[in-house]
């Protein structure tokens, strides 16, 4: 298997936890990896035995790194995955793509004009689940989709795992951000473009992210439901639900599968899959030119535009 070289831009909670994946690949080497945080790069060379840099431009001239994977907060993925595609690296990205639609349309815009392999970190598209609820619709088990509801109560935001300076605030955190953006994702890759955005909003103050949202769109006939608060009393509860003639099906807490009809419910016992590493390998499969199902960067922009508008109707 041909091996090539990564550099890792960002290595917070995700990045870490996508690490391990990335030096389980028998075709990627990580080169280098780096971060604004000693004391992070310091953690993640003793923990890994990765060795750092101190500039992401210093991985832009070395030869020996053909993809980046870009890990920073989302107000610096504009300006550093321009920097990657102008010198010519593949590069996968973290959700949201960028900080605004503005910057999205630029990053999805360069990424076309330089024609690097370009793929966004969305691994709900690679997993069972959402790969069994594809073939429930190719098989026409819920019948007529009437309408796609997401849902998300948190007890607390930011979530406990998830601690730093960027996540709860209004410009560039919030659930709708971090957590609706990979369902919009895959209604749109199955569906089409949901249009006429209606929603409202709560802030806490002026500085922090949404604490309620409540929105609806369309894509054709179908109605797209939003519905999520923090604050509440209760366990995470984050549900993705298709409501047809025939039936219904839900995707609960990122990995359980429900089918309900008119005789019951029936929970569908998963399958073993790695979707992150799914995702790297099609990812790895693009960069050595074969076909491969990547979500693009216009696809990331494509959710970024839904994802805003619900924040700023």
């Amino acid at each position: 298997m041909n091996k090539f070289g990564l550099g890792i831009i960002g290595l917070g909670v995700i990045g870490e936890r996508l690490m391990p994946v990335f030096l389980e690949h028998p075709g990627i080497e990580v080169v280098s990896v780096t971060d604004t945080d000693q004391d992070r790069m310091d953690y993640m060379e003793d923990k890994f035995g990765v060795t750092s840099v101190l500039d992401y431009k210093e991985m832009l001239s070395d030869d020996r790194i053909q993809m980046i994977y870009l890990a920073v907060p989302p107000k610096y993925h504009h300006d550093i995955a321009i920097d990657i595609m102008r010198a010519g690296k593949h590069i996968l990205c973290e959700k949201p793509l960028a900080g605004t639609i503005e910057e999205a349309e630029k990053m999805s815009e360069i990424a076309k004009e330089t024609q690097v392999v370009h793929a966004m970190n969305f691994p709900l598209y690679y997993g069972f689940a959402y790969n069994k609820i594809k073939s429930m619709l190719k098989n026409d088990v819920l019948g007529r989709i009437k309408a796609l509801e997401i849902k998300g109560v948190f007890p607390t935001w930011p979530r406990s795992w998830q601690q730093n300076n960027w996540i709860d605030t209004r410009q560039e955190g919030g659930f709708t951000r971090e957590i609706f953006t990979h369902y919009v994702q895959l209604i749109q890759s199955s569906f089409g473009l949901i249009q006429d955005l209606e929603s409202r909003a709560s802030y806490p103050n002026q500085d922090k992210s949404e604490a309620t949202l409540i929105g609806m769109g369309h894509i054709d006939d179908i109605s797209v439901l939003f519905y999520g608060m923090t604050g509440i009393g209760q366990e995470e509860d984050l549900r993705f639900t298709l409501y047809g003639d025939k039936g219904k099906v839900e995707l609960i807490n990122w990995r359980q599968v429900i089918y309900t009809n008119l005789e019951g419910s029936q929970i569908i016992e998963p399958e073993p899959v790695n979707a992150t590493y799914d995702l790297i390998h099609a990812f790895y499969q693009a960069v050595r030119g074969q076909e491969s199902d990547l979500v693009s960067f216009e696809d990331g922009l494509n959710a970024t535009k839904v994802v805003e508008k619900l924040l700023k109707a």
